[in-house]
C-alpha cells in the first residue's frame, strides 16, 4: 500500500512537473531571452533608454536595473528548464521546486518590469490629456477672436 502511494505522488509530480514545463515554454516565447533581439530591437531599445534618461536619469537607472533583472530571471528559468528537461525521470521530482522558484521569480521581475511601465505611460498619458486640454482651449479662443473678426468685417 504504501508502494502505490509513493507510485501516485511520483506520478503527481511527473504530471505536475510537465504541466509547468508546458506553461513556461509558452509563457516564454523565444523573443525575451536575453541577446536574442535583432539589431533594429537593439537600436530602439538604447534609444528609449537614452530618452528616458533626458527625462528623468534616476527613471532611465530604474529601467535598465528592472530590464536587467528580468533578463536574468529569464535565463534562469531557461537554465532550470533544462536541467529539468535533461533530468531523468526519477530526479525530475528534485528539480520541480527549484523550476518553481524560477517560474516565481520570473513572474515577480514582469511585473516590477511592467509596473514600470504602465506607471510611466500615466504619466505620460496625463501629460497628453493636459497639452489635449491645452489645445482645445486655444482652438476655442482663435474660434471666439474669428468670430469677432467676422462680425467686424460684416459690420463694415
Amino acid at each position: 500500500m504504501n508502494n502505490r502511494k509513493t507510485a501516485k505522488a511520483f506520478g503527481l509530480t511527473i504530471v505536475v512537473g510537465a504541466t509547468l514545463i508546458a506553461s513556461l515554454s509558452v509563457a516564454l516565447p523565444g523573443g525575451l531571452a536575453q541577446g536574442s533581439g535583432s539589431d533594429s530591437d537593439n537600436e530602439r531599445e538604447r534609444a528609449f533608454v537614452e530618452a528616458l534618461r533626458r527625462e528623468d536619469p534616476s527613471s532611465a537607472e530604474r529601467y535598465v536595473a528592472l530590464r536587467d533583472a528580468r533578463g536574468q530571471a529569464i535565463a534562469e528559468l531557461q537554465r532550470v528548464q533544462a536541467r529539468y528537461s535533461a533530468a531523468g525521470p526519477e530526479l525530475r521530482p528534485l528539480v520541480v521546486r527549484q523550476l518553481k522558484d524560477a517560474q516565481r521569480q520570473y513572474a515577480k521581475s514582469s511585473l516590477a518590469f511592467l509596473d514600470f511601465l504602465d506607471a510611466r505611460d500615466r504619466r505620460a498619458l496625463a501629460r497628453y490629456q493636459e497639452e489635449i486640454g491645452r489645445m482645445n482651449r486655444l482652438l476655442e479662443e482663435h474660434a471666439r477672436a474669428r468670430a469677432e473678426l467676422e462680425k467686424l468685417l460684416r459690420e463694415e
